[in-house]
């Protein structure tokens, strides 16, 4: 009865250590791809059919830091507009005279106002490698359980609270059993 007892939290103890292994090696690809590539969001999803035939919604980019005089017309950049709140990716279309960009998404009829005039300091890079479908995950997250976290949460206070209810009636059974087994020794 112990041995299965220090079985399970041997069991428990290396699960939690898996999941905190792999947050950190999450962490630690996430921020030194960054330092490679020259950027500070080296992977982003695509969340939007803009880019269509090139990519998809849910695609994932890796994207590469890059100084203004590296960028052509025909590069797929990604940049930070103040007025949408999340990375966007769209073609080059042609540079101002003032040095800023215009870029237009390749399904999209016509720019965007936020496409016309983006300056240096709110490119985040450009695209070198496009992976199909992985970025679901993080559009899943952030469209379904960020929104609803709440949800989240009380699922797992029931769960919690479920699970230390019934701890603590095996404990007593178990308990319960210990006894009436002593007695029946004596």
């Amino acid at each position: 009865m112990a041995s299965s007892r220090k079985t399970k939290n041997a069991d428990t103890k290396s699960t939690i250590i898996y999941i905190l292994v792999g947050i950190l090696l999450a962490v630690f690809v996430f921020f030194g791809s960054g330092a490679l590539l020259t950027t500070n969001t080296p992977i982003v999803a695509v969340e939007s059919n803009s880019m269509q035939p090139t990519f998809s919604r849910g695609d994932i980019l890796i994207i590469k830091g890059v100084v203004p005089e590296e960028i052509k017309q025909g590069d797929i950049i990604v940049f930070f507009a103040p007025e949408r709140g999340a990375p966007i990716v769209h073609r080059v279309v042609t540079r101002n005279a003032d040095g800023t960009f215009q870029t237009k998404g390749d399904a999209n009829n016509g720019q965007l106002p936020y496409e016309k005039n983006i300056r240096a300091s709110q490119i985040l890079g450009k695209e070198i490698i496009i992976l199909p479908l992985l970025g679901w995950v993080k559009i899943f997250i952030t469209e379904s359980v960020i929104p609803n976290s709440w949800v989240l949460i009380v699922v797992v206070v029931i769960v919690v609270f479920i699970y230390s209810i019934n701890k603590k009636k095996r404990s007593i059974h178990f308990s319960r059993k210990r006894r009436n087994r002593s007695r029946t020794k004596r």
